[in-house]
């Protein structure tokens, strides 16, 4: 208690625009991508189900903790990545903008990425937007060069009534980001790729950490509406838990270590070559950017 009384009073200390000495990761995600070829949308929830069944047997006797749940298509929406077209000035400078488009309805995510958890802290990425919600993440991620790589995410999402087409779009819901770039509003934003994506989002199996629990996804990209024997772009599973006061046992960092390697194990279904979500639209037209 007495270390969290120091903490308290030495953020009040700190000037605008510092950061935190040790900043809390209120969100940890582990993610891993997956080979496309088992999944179609016409088989889509066996499919889901079956890879399930697998992750299931392995985490359980990986960690000898309960893996329990249904997986079922909790959301299914609409993603777009947005940048300029031949400079990527949001990217080139670690960050990210994707809009989500659910049920008519519009969010938009502001992103900073880095390998070192201090300088995800320091961008400001705070929104004035009633609703907007900040976090701190861990994402956990493998490949075939990297088996556990860990980068810092600094987001924060907000409720969006603007067609996104100029980085005016950017700096009227994220205030301090056109403080710190000055990024020109007329600047004007591009689908990045051209691509327009609908994922579909299975949730609903959580492994049981101890002190948290973690919540299972299994996230299908599509090209467009998907029907019949048509193949997602990209498929990934991923397990989350939050704290927000970032107090995580080591028990419970060790299970969900252990919960990772279990997927990793599953040769089956992980794709240790494949590209991030991200990377992959970014990569889709390898010019966009250029």
């Amino acid at each position: 208690m007495r270390n969290r009384y120091r903490l308290l009073a030495l953020f009040l200390l700190l000037p605008v625009g510092s950061a935190l000495a040790n900043p809390d990761v209120t969100s940890r995600e582990y993610k891993l991508m997956l080979h496309v070829a088992p999944f179609s949308y016409s088989t889509e929830s066996a499919t889901v189900t079956s890879l399930l069944d697998d992750a299931h047997n392995a985490i359980e006797h990986a960690i000898n903790r309960s893996v329990s749940g249904l997986p079922w298509l909790e959301k299914q929406r609409d993603i777009s990545f947005f940048d300029t077209q031949g400079s990527c000035e949001l990217r080139r400078r670690g960050y990210s903008l994707r809009e989500r488009v659910e049920n008519g309805a519009s969010e938009v995510a502001l992103k900073f990425r880095s390998p070192d958890r201090y300088l995800s802290d320091f961008e400001d990425v705070s929104s004035d937007t009633p609703g907007a919600e900040t976090k701190l993440e861990s994402d956990v991620s493998a490949n075939a060069n990297e088996p556990f790589k860990v980068v810092y995410s600094h987001s924060t999402k907000a409720p969006n009534a603007c067609t996104i087409n100029k980085i005016e779009d950017v700096n009227v819901h994220f205030p301090e980001f056109h403080s710190h770039y000055g990024l020109d509003d007329d600047l004007a934003l591009s689908l990045v790729g051209n691509l327009s994506v609908r994922e579909h989002v299975y949730r609903g199996v959580e492994i049981d950490l101890g002190q948290h629990d973690a919540q299972i996804s299994v996230t299908l990209w599509y090209q467009g509406i998907p029907s019949g024997s048509q193949k997602p772009l990209v498929a990934e599973i991923s397990f989350k838990y939050e704290d927000v006061s970032a107090d995580y046992t080591r028990k419970v960092v060790n299970r969900a270590k252990d919960s990772f390697e279990a997927l990793k194990s599953l040769s089956g279904w992980v794709d240790s070559d494949s590209k991030t979500k991200t990377t992959f639209v970014y990569e889709y037209i390898p010019t966009f950017c250029q």
